[in-house]
């Protein structure tokens, strides 16, 4: 939707509206064939077909799913459309950074089932002094802090343009924007996330998992996280029903609690998203008509009353709408202001009264955030009460959390998003094309990389150890770095796969359900 003419413009023609998880507006989606955009064989003309028809058809069908199949920036290798280059949007490095995420909760997700080490830091319990261990570096192989960058996202793009409409007075269209981004969130969640454990349940009638549970069983190689993992029943209708009590426990609104389903048990953050998202929504909507220092005030008393009764998951989303806010405020992502940025000076009234040496630029203040940021963001997720570096932010963390390590996660959090927002040369780190990529397939490489790691990976990673051997670190590295390698393009190629498939079409569904819905023209309804 573009900005009412009022508007200041934004630093591209179009700052998109999507949530966290679209991965690719329809307007950004490239036209390169995918299983979501073309007819395996063209309708069949009237009376016999010869068998050269009927070969070439046969043919073109073997084309077209080879196509299909394949990732969408190798498509042009075997008959598709070349890779299209399309201009970044306003909030583009945000969509790199929730990409990489998704890769640093698949190598988390990974890894803790094997061993529990990836969730203490460096020094706890007077060992774990490797490298990965180390603040900052223990980021590839953390899984919370990402959930919690994750959430502050979807606060912060769910809440710009409602806000912004909210700053340039256009209430009409404030109600409408909350009540489409009210309407259609449930969908965009839940669609994609439910084809998926169907996926899940096909497998496991297929066979897919029969290896994997036997080394579930068994118990010998899984040394860390022994998480849920899909059941195999004797009967199809037994097996049916416990898909469909999962799915609709899964969208239960009423349950704070965590749900951790068996098919897929990483989408306990799906429904986190869809609660959080609506009292996102309402919080919207009750401050929409305050002034903007009175809303920020009312918003930041709501997130500490969230804080004291231990609501993490509210904080990261309203903490995402306190940034849109500012950012609004400073015109953070207006031409103009993002020109020369680095350069200029962060307390400009200040600056000038300064030595030279004492004078901070943005580059290098904002760098200094984001550095912070990630210090705290790899606080360790268990211990780290008793762990070097982060020993004192125990003291800071309001006792009422239920899962303590996640505050100082939630402000690293906060401060990551933040610091990247305001610096162009940070936002450069994930403006690339590998950024932007793994940015479109998030949510659907999130989605499909667990049920490829309860089923290949479980099945391989004892398999591998037979061959390498154990005994030594360097074997049991060697044999997790194999076990990597295979697993992790596996995962991206059917994250792609499903994101074409599943993901877009999703998106479009949604946008066309609600246009076939709503009330249109001013015209009263009648019925």
């Amino acid at each position: 939707m573009a900005p009412p003419d009022h508007e200041r413009s934004t630093s591209t023609v179009n700052v998109p509206l999507n949530d966290l998880e679209s991965g690719a507006d329809s307007r950004h989606i490239s036209n390169g064939a995918g299983l979501s955009n073309f007819y395996l064989s063209d309708p069949a003309p009237h009376g016999k077909q010869t068998p050269d028809n009927w070969i070439d058809q046969l043919d073109l069908m073997l084309s077209k799913l080879a196509i299909a199949l394949t990732p969408s920036f190798l498509q042009h290798w075997v008959g598709g459309q070349p890779p299209q280059q399309s201009r970044l949007h306003g909030f583009a490095a945000l969509d790199g950074v929730r990409g990489w995420a998704c890769l640093l909760v698949f190598n988390f997700h990974f890894l803790f089932t094997y061993t529990w080490k990836v969730a203490v830091g460096w020094g706890f319990a007077g060992e774990n002094f490797g490298i990965l261990h180390l603040p900052i570096i223990h980021l590839l192989i953390s899984g919370h802090i990402m959930v919690a960058i994750f959430f502050v996202l979807s606060g912060y793009v769910l809440s710009y343009k409602p806000l912004k409409l909210m700053r340039s007075r256009s209430w009409d269209q404030v109600f409408t924007t909350l009540a489409s981004a009210t309407f259609r969130r449930g969908l965009r969640l839940y669609i994609p996330s439910i084809v998926g454990i169907f996926f899940v349940f096909v497998a496991v009638r297929l066979g897919v998992y029969n290896y994997s549970l036997m080394v579930v069983n068994r118990g010998q190689t899984i040394q860390g996280t022994n998480e849920q993992h899909p059941p195999i029943m004797k009967s199809f209708q037994r097996q049916f029903r416990d898909w469909y009590l999962t799915v609709v426990h899964l969208m239960d609104p009423w349950n704070w609690a965590l749900y951790y389903n068996y098919y897929n048990p990483h989408l306990w953050t799906i429904p986190v998203e869809f609660r959080c998202s609506i009292v996102l929504f309402v919080t919207m909507l009750a401050t929409s008509r305050l002034v903007s220092t009175v809303r920020m005030a009312a918003v930041a008393g709501l997130t500490w009353f969230c804080m004291r009764w231990g609501r993490w998951d509210v904080v990261h989303f309203l903490f995402g709408m306190l940034m849109a806010e500012l950012d609004l405020i400073n015109g953070t992502w207006e031409k103009h202001q993002q020109q020369r940025e680095d350069e200029k000076p962060v307390f400009p009234l200040t600056a000038s009264k300064l030595p030279p040496k004492f004078r901070i630029s943005s580059r290098r203040f904002w760098l200094a955030v984001f550095i912070f940021g990630l210090y705290l963001g790899s606080s360790p997720n268990t211990g780290y009460k008793w762990t070097p570096f982060y020993m004192w932010t125990a003291k800071l963390t309001p006792k009422t959390y239920p899962e303590p390590h996640r505050f100082p996660q939630t402000i690293g959090a906060a401060l990551i998003v933040f610091s990247i927002n305001r610096s162009k040369s940070i936002q450069s780190l994930f403006t690339n094309d590998l950024s932007q990529y793994l940015g479109k397939i998030s949510f659907a490489f999130y989605i499909v990389h667990g049920p490829i790691l309860h089923s290949l990976g479980y099945s391989l990673m004892p398999n591998i150890w037979n061959i390498v051997g154990k005994e030594t670190d360097f074997q049991y590295c060697l044999g997790f770095f194999i076990g990597w390698l295979i697993c992790l393009p596996i995962s991206i190629w059917a994250g792609d796969v499903f994101w074409r498939a599943v993901d877009i079409p999703s998106v479009r569904f949604s946008r066309w359900l609600e246009d076939k819905l709503i009330v249109k023209g001013g015209l009263d309804e009648r019925v």
